[in-house]
């Protein structure tokens, strides 16, 4: 009979994009994929360990998983990912539940690992993979017209509260064309929305060709038929030039989106969050993005509560967020993490207190969210639907990512991944409504 293999991916799109990396791995070797726990006789959990909250989620899923041993005909657990990977020996040690581990450097190796887990061996990989050393198609977790790209792995940068070099290892771009060659493979398959992400998408080719190139890469992905949508993510401030803006604004398959998390306002914050760069050089960049691109859609994230944020700190980032009128607005609370530069401050902050911070940015962008969505209204836009109805259909333009923003509701039924002219009419508080051109 054969093997099932299950696989429960958690974390953020680049975690994702390595599950599906594994996933395509595993069927290759003749695994057959699941998606029902009490079918599978393997159950991989790819971890996350970013915060305390997604390591216990980690923690908590393998668990989960393992009594599957008794409610299912689980034979095997393997444990992957950036849990793995930050706590390696630790884990392994405290978790015989586990029988099989592998980091983020050598997921490569999940069919070994699988194997191995089930004659009774054990195996732990935790080693560093170029980032280019997986040759393989993958299997899409995503709907079939939406596919995360990975353009580059690992982070240079030194923000005090991240952990991430830690898990992921230092800065690696991906090569020119193992991009798209995959981009090539994807839109065949179907693929029309491709959403770069790294842990810096603006420095991507720094390393291999001695600067930036991204906006390179745009031109190169510009090229390949039947491609609607290429949506940057994870851009860093300082790194958005007048060439990149330049391309985003000429390139008709780039969407006029920009997700940049900024982190803080206050330079005190800034400056002990390890973050390079000042409101004001932050609002020059801004003001020129929205120069070249008046449709422009900006997404941004904030931390509250980080080490030595007082009130004042605080009233300049909800201030911030009331003169810049993002698009979107994530904000978290500040996560003490061991093994950072931070660490050494402690975790001064009361809890009550970052969730209060929280919920209050959080409505203040809740108040600007009429006026700032209202911008699209009149606005002819392609529209990739998601989702069919029986008198309407929902889908996503260019303004919207999967999952974090918001959603275009159309009349008619549309089949999903279909893409139409819509013009948009009208909102319903974070998301919008529209009248089909066709």
């Amino acid at each position: 009979m054969t093997t099932k293999v299950g696989m429960v991916s958690l974390g953020c799109p680049k975690n994702r994009v390595d599950s599906e990396v594994m996933l395509g791995l595993l069927e290759e070797a003749g695994y057959q994929l699941t998606p029902e726990a009490t079918e599978a006789d393997v159950l991989i959990v790819n971890t996350c360990g970013f915060i305390n909250s997604a390591k216990q989620e980690s923690i908590d899923t393998i668990l989960e998983m393992n009594q599957y041993r008794e409610k299912g005909q689980l034979k095997a657990l393997v444990m992957a990912g950036c849990l793995s990977q930050r706590y390696q020996q630790t884990l392994w040690d405290d978790l015989p539940e586990v029988d099989a581990m592998v980091g983020t450097g050598e997921f490569h190796r999940i069919v070994e690992a699988v194997e191995g887990a089930l004659h009774g061996t054990r195996p732990h990989f935790w080693g560093e993979m170029p980032v280019s050393g997986v040759k393989t198609s993958r299997k899409l977790t995503t709907p079939h017209y939406t596919a995360y790209l990975k353009i580059a792995e690992g982070c240079d940068h030194s923000c005090s509260f991240c952990a991430i070099p830690q898990m992921r290892g230092g800065y690696r771009s991906r090569p020119l064309q193992d991009i798209i060659g995959e981009a090539r493979q994807l839109v065949a398959s179907g693929v029309r929305e491709l959403i770069l992400v790294a842990q810096d998408s603006t420095i991507w080719g720094h390393d291999l060709y001695g600067h930036p190139e991204l906006p390179r890469l745009l031109y190169a992905l510009q090229e390949i038929p039947d491609l609607v949508f290429v949506r940057i993510m994870y851009s860093y401030p300082t790194q958005i030039t007048p060439q990149l803006v330049h391309a985003m604004r000429d390139l008709p398959v780039v969407a006029p989106y920009l997700d940049m998390p900024l982190q803080h306002a206050h330079p005190d914050l800034l400056q002990k969050m390890g973050r390079p760069f000042r409101r004001d050089k932050t609002e020059r960049v801004i003001n020129m993005i929205r120069d070249a691109m008046p449709d422009i859609t900006l997404r941004t994230t904030f931390i509250v509560g980080f080490p030595g944020e007082t009130d004042e700190h605080f009233e300049t980032l909800l201030e911030f967020i009331q003169t810049m009128q993002f698009d979107h607005v994530g904000v978290f609370t500040y996560s003490h993490e061991e093994g950072t530069r931070a660490e050494k401050l402690g975790d001064p902050v009361p809890e009550s207190v970052k969730q209060r911070r929280r919920r209050e940015a959080m409505l203040v962008q809740r108040k600007l969210v009429g006026s700032v969505r209202g911008r699209h209204i009149g606005r002819v836009v392609p529209l990739l639907i998601e989702e069919m109805g029986d008198t309407v259909s929902v889908g996503r333009g260019a303004m919207d990512a999967p999952g974090i923003d918001g959603v275009t509701y159309v009349k008619g039924r549309y089949a999903p991944g279909q893409v139409i002219p819509v013009r948009i009419s009208g909102t319903r508080e974070y998301d919008l409504t529209a009248e089909a051109l066709m």
